[in-house]
């Protein structure tokens, strides 16, 4: 086991500096956000009252994906998190008593970021104190 350690060390794959954590993150949200936007394109079609509903019950699986990273219980969010990405479709039609209503291609863009927020979220990180400066080589 050490040895694989030592590899993905040195191929850059160690441990995450607090930097890299946030830049993962960041990357992740701005990512999935725009995402989002593109996945829901047909959902024109629904009235008013059922878009607000698709928008409050999505932005419900955005922030439970968010509190993966920010919350103390972090098992308990990436649980309901992939809960919500696996059945997000059937809740909607469940909710709105329709069949269909949002494009099909929005449960992998849910799943496909919850994985990657556990993924960034658990793997090993430097301790906060342990971060180094970075320096300019002149």
């Amino acid at each position: 086991m050490k040895k694989l350690v030592a590899v993905l060390t040195r191929v850059g794959l160690g441990r995450m500096s607090v930097a890299e954590y946030q830049a993962n993150l960041n990357g992740l949200n701005m990512f999935f956000g725009a995402v989002l936007g593109f996945v829901l394109v047909g959902t024109e079609t629904l009235s008013n009252a059922q878009f607000g509903c698709v928008l409050f019950c999505l932005a419900g699986a955005v922030i439970t994906i968010f509190f993966i990273t920010s919350s103390r219980s972090r098992v308990l969010y990436a649980a309901l998190a992939l809960l919500y990405a696996v059945t997000f479709p059937e809740m909607i039609d469940f909710v709105l008593k329709g069949h269909g209503i949002v494009p099909g291609k929005i449960r992998p863009t849910l799943l496909v970021w919850t994985l990657m927020t556990i993924l960034v979220e658990f793997w090993a990180r430097e301790p906060v104190g342990d971060a180094k400066p970075v320096t300019e080589d002149r």
